[in-house]
């Protein structure tokens, strides 16, 4: 009843600002819709949670976003070209955090809706050994990769490896590096989703510095992060145009 009362006011306040010939470029995120989240319940964990985010942005291929000026100016176009392969598909420009050298690009693909979703891609200049692969809460990607928040939790649990039974939905597992040689990335995963309240459009993809211990260490690092260490790179995930 309050989610209503709150788009109500809303729409009231906008249509207001119409009717008096006001301009609404100023606003935040103008152009961009808000989609409502629901987060169904789970018994003796949560009740009902929703989330407010606006709409997540479309890239073209071979077209990364920029780090530079306002992310809020990057407007939404809804009108979608024919995809390269049936269902959803998203993308994620990979870009170095404080010269680390890391970059990369990963498509995602789900063919059927609530079903796996692969991750396809490359990612150079990582050192040898394994690194993290992570979705974060938030896709507020600016010069560096501190602000991404936690991982994706979506529901209660504590995180693991990508096949436990419980874990964050934003545990993807670890990459191996091979000295001097790109990462050639596949992963699939059936927890993630490009749709739905377990969607990881418009959020954050993060490759960290060391290995994920998948919560298995016993100490409060590792069951929040699997005491993988800093970014090295990350991007925001959006819908490929």
């Amino acid at each position: 009843m309050n989610l209503r009362i709150h788009i109500f006011l809303g729409q009231f306040l906008w249509l207001l600002a119409v009717l008096n010939g006001k301009n609404l470029q100023g606003i935040p995120g103008y152009g961009r819709n808000l989609v409502v989240k629901a987060l169904p319940p789970l018994e003796d964990y949560q009740s009902n949670v929703y989330e407010v985010i606006m709409e997540p942005y479309l890239y073209d291929l071979g077209r990364p976003y920029t780090w530079s000026g306002d992310r809020s100016q990057k407007q939404i176009d809804l009108a979608v070209a024919p995809r390269s392969a049936p269902g959803l598909q998203a993308l994620v420009h990979l870009q170095d955090d404080e010269e680390s050298g890391v970059t990369g690009e990963l498509v995602f693909t789900q063919i059927v809706p609530n079903g796996p979703v692969t991750i396809e891609g490359n990612i150079t200049g990582l050192p040898p050994g394994l690194h993290g692969v992570h979705v974060h809460q938030v896709g507020a990607v600016r010069d560096n990769c501190k602000e991404i928040g936690p991982h994706f939790i979506a529901y209660y649990g504590r995180h693991g490896g990508p096949r436990d039974h419980v874990r964050h939905v934003g545990d993807l597992g670890n990459i191996k590096a091979e000295e001097g040689a790109a990462v050639n990335v596949k992963i699939v995963d059936h927890l993630v989703s490009l749709a739905g309240p377990r969607s990881i459009v418009g959020r954050s993809l993060a490759i960290t510095k060391g290995e994920d211990d998948y919560g298995r260490a016993g100490t409060e690092d590792s069951a929040l992060t699997g005491t993988s260490g800093p970014a090295v790179a990350c991007g925001v995930i959006g819908y490929l145009n």
